[in-house]
């Protein structure tokens, strides 16, 4: 018996509030512009369930304009903000030494706790005669972003690539796998790209507060041996695949940080595979790794927000054209195998009314595999003799 569970965890966002001050004066301090950072909360974390950006990124890019004297004029262009917890070097703010973010901000550090936060170089002030600003926002921060970012004064939000210039999402890490070996603890930090879209924001005379949002889709896959496998051979994972996922997309905000802004290139795909041999129990004496992976990840990384469509039902014997996962296991000499349709996994059927599942942007998803075959087991009885016959035979 093998058991699929999908289960999806759908994050909410903050939202922020905008603040007006028509004060003609203020103090040199909040007369700069300064920024506060959130994060969508993570769900379920083995790290620590955290609304601070820094947890993710140290840095994020900002962009931002104000319209002046009727005329827009721009204020940040691809300027990096850092994290900073010591009045020290940083890694793109204040590099070089012996700058630093007290020579523009203050010098403080040691008593005021306001001083370690988010920083960035040449400080920029409020104009009190401007009508409006404009805020943008992206983590991570790139020096040369790949694919090229976009964005102008009045967009709804930042655009990743173009149709000709699309992100490659097979290239990023699967973090269930620490030199080469699967781990059990759920994880959220150390991807290549983990997108993060702050909303717009149109703050005036305050501090800057961005929410940033995850615009891709995390998906988890956890395999557990149920606890009615009760046999003395070894059982051992030797093949997980999900396969047919989408590779190449850019991004362009539609309607919300909920919705999917990810336009996918149709016939580019890539697997999701892992095909070293894992032990789930009985862990024969010669193999130097003692470990039983029941209960451990196979995967966790991040994919485009896409929508599944099932097209089987049950396990099957080959792979069939849509999005897929596949699993191999052998319990001693002999092999076990089959092909299940993701959208099916998810819960989907071939009905008109449920034959599709999305698989949403900002939105995290695990499927527990939980194996554990039925034993073949035996009763036997006699069956009587078939026919009960008597002859007699007189001896002369």
């Amino acid at each position: 018996m093998m058991v699929l569970v999908a289960g999806a965890a759908i994050v909410a966002s903050c939202s922020d509030s905008t603040k007006m001050n028509h004060e003609v004066r203020q103090t040199a301090q909040s007369e700069r512009i300064g920024f506060v950072t959130y994060s969508e909360k993570a769900t379920r974390a083995d790290q620590t369930n955290s609304v601070n950006l820094y947890d993710f990124y140290k840095t994020f890019d900002v962009y931002a304009w104000k319209n002046a004297n009727s005329q827009v004029q721009s204020v940040f262009n691809h300027i990096p903000v850092e994290y900073f917890t010591e009045d020290t070097v940083g890694n793109y703010v204040y590099k070089q030494s012996p700058a630093k973010p007290s020579i523009e901000w203050g010098d403080d550090w040691k008593t005021a706790n306001n001083r370690k936060g988010w920083f960035y170089e040449e400080v920029r002030y409020w104009d009190k005669l401007a009508t409006s600003y404009n805020f943008y926002a992206i983590a991570p921060y790139e020096v040369n972003p790949s694919p090229a970012i976009h964005i102008e004064d009045g967009q709804d939000n930042i655009t990743i690539g173009s149709d000709s210039a699309r992100y490659k999402v097979s290239t990023e890490k699967n973090l269930a796998l620490v030199n080469d070996t699967i781990t059990m603890g759920r994880k959220y930090y150390g991807f290549n790209k983990d997108y993060m879209l702050a909303d717009k924001s149109e703050t005036k005379y305050n501090i800057v507060t961005l929410t940033f949002h995850h615009i891709l889709t995390k998906l988890n896959v956890k395999i557990t041996l149920t606890d009615a496998y009760k046999g003395a051979q070894p059982f051992i994972i030797r093949d997980l695949k999900i396969a047919g996922l989408e590779d190449e997309a850019y991004f362009d905000y539609t309607t919300s940080m909920t919705t999917n802004g990810w336009s996918a290139k149709s016939d580019s795909t890539y697997d999701l595979h892992i095909d070293t041999d894992y032990f789930l129990k009985n862990v024969p004496d010669s193999i130097a790794d003692t470990t039983q992976y029941s209960g451990y990840y196979w995967i966790q990384t991040l994919i485009f927000p896409q929508t599944l469509k099932c097209d089987t039902i049950g396990a099957q014997t080959t792979a069939q054209n849509s999005k897929y996962l596949y699993i191999e296991y052998a319990i001693g000499e002999e092999i076990f195998n089959a092909y299940y349709d993701l959208a099916y996994v998810f819960g989907s059927t071939m009905e008109a009314s449920n034959n599709t599942y999305e698989l949403k942007q900002g939105s995290e998803y695990t499927i527990n595999i939980n194996v554990g075959p039925d034993p073949i087991t035996f009763e036997a009885e006699a069956a009587k003799w078939a026919d009960d016959i008597e002859i007699s035979h007189d001896l002369d």
